[in-house]
C-alpha cells in the first residue's frame, strides 16, 4: 500500500511541477508579449487558465492523501476511541461516495457532452479539460481506501 501511495504522491509532484514550470513561463511570456511587444499572447492566457485548472484538481487529490485536505473536526475531535473511529468511517464513505457519484459519474458525464465542443484558441476538445475531474475523483477514491486502513489501526485521532 506504501508503494502505491508514494507512486501516486510521486506522480502528482511531477505533472504538477509540470504544470506549474509551465504556468511560471507562460505568465512570464504573457507579461512580456503585452508590454514589450504590445502584442499579447491569445495562448498562454489559455495554457495558463487550463493548467491551473489540472492543478488545482490535482492538489486538491493530493490534500487527501496527506490528510491536509480542509476539514471540519470539531464533533471528531470531541469524540473518542470507537465512536471516533465510527464517525471517521461515515466521512470516509462519505467522501468516497461523493467522489464516486460527483467526480466520477458527473464527470464522465461532462466530459462526454463536451468532447465535441473546442477550446476558442488551441482548438482542443473541452472534454481533455474537464476529464481531471474524473481523475481526481479516481485518485481521491484511492487515496481514501489507503487512509482508512491507517487511522483504523491506531488508537487515538490521527488528525
Amino acid at each position: 500500500m506504501k508503494t502505491i501511495r508514494s507512486f501516486l504522491n510521486k506522480l502528482i509532484m511531477f505533472v504538477g511541477g509540470v504544470f506549474t514550470i509551465i504556468m511560471v513561463f507562460g505568465a512570464i511570456w504573457q507579461v512580456f508579449s503585452r508590454y514589450v511587444l504590445g502584442n499579447p499572447s491569445t495562448i498562454t492566457e489559455e495554457v495558463l487558465r487550463f493548467g491551473l485548472i489540472w492543478t488545482t484538481m490535482l492538489g486538491a487529490s493530493y490534500a487527501f492523501g496527506t490528510n491536509e485536505h480542509l476539514a471540519i473536526t470539531g464533533l471528531l475531535d470531541k469524540l473518542k476511541g470507537k465512536n471516533q473511529k465510527a464517525l471517521r468511517m461515515v466521512n470516509d464513505l462519505f467522501i468516497i461516495s461523493f467522489a464516486g457519484a460527483v467526480m466520477i459519474k458527473g464527470g464522465l458525464n461532462i466530459v462526454n457532452t463536451t468532447m465535441a465542443q473546442l477550446t476558442p484558441i488551441l482548438q482542443i476538445p473541452v472534454g481533455v479539460i474537464y476529464s481531471i475531474v474524473p481523475i481526481s475523483g479516481v485518485i481521491i477514491i484511492i487515496y481514501q481506501l489507503l487512509n482508512m486502513p491507517d487511522w483504523l489501526k491506531k488508537k487515538e485521532e490521527i488528525l
